[in-house]
């Protein structure tokens, strides 16, 4: 359960489903096509939050609602700024006089602060009664190399029956 380098994107290679869900980590990263690893539809998006740059959590929000993601679950340090501005991006585009592309589903947002918390809702919890998520995207957007690694290690922990705790 490794992971492979694409375009110096980090994405899992194949990974057994959890909960019935594919599961693939995405490096944000300005200098590759980072949003060529996104699926076209039915998937729920992870953004891994820290202290980065507004307009790069701006990007990534703008092509997951471009590739018609279901759910936006944004997790870390700046959970509460994502969230506001994927909210915010989706009434832009709901609301603006030019034809933007907004898919014909609801999009639903959350925020959570703790990561094994977060992944685990986003692979277990989250649901979308509008569209079946099929597809569980975790972006990396910290610029920490070691999220990778942890999500590999988390991950594998949810498939042996890991649950978090609340502490």
């Amino acid at each position: 359960m490794g992971y492979t380098d694409v375009s110096h994107n980090r994405c899992f290679s194949k990974m057994d489903r959890i909960n019935s869900r594919n599961i693939k980590y995405v490096e944000f990263d300005t200098s590759t096509n980072w949003a060529s690893n996104l699926p076209s539809g039915s998937w729920l998006a992870i953004i891994l939050t820290k202290q980065s740059k507004k307009k790069y959590f701006d990007e990534v929000i703008k092509k997951s609602i471009d590739r018609n993601v279901c759910f936006i679950c944004s997790i870390g340090e700046q959970q509460n700024l994502v969230h506001d501005m994927a909210d915010e991006e989706i009434v832009f585009r709901d609301v603006d006089i030019e034809p933007l592309h907004l898919p014909k589903h609801m999009i639903i947002t959350t925020g959570h602060e703790d990561l094994e918390e977060g992944v685990w809702f986003g692979i277990f919890t989250a649901s979308n009664d509008e569209c079946e998520i099929e597809d569980v995207v975790i972006i990396n957007a910290t610029n920490d190399d070691i999220n990778g690694q942890k999500i590999t290690d988390l991950t594998a922990k949810f498939q042996q029956g890991y649950i978090p705790t609340n502490d």
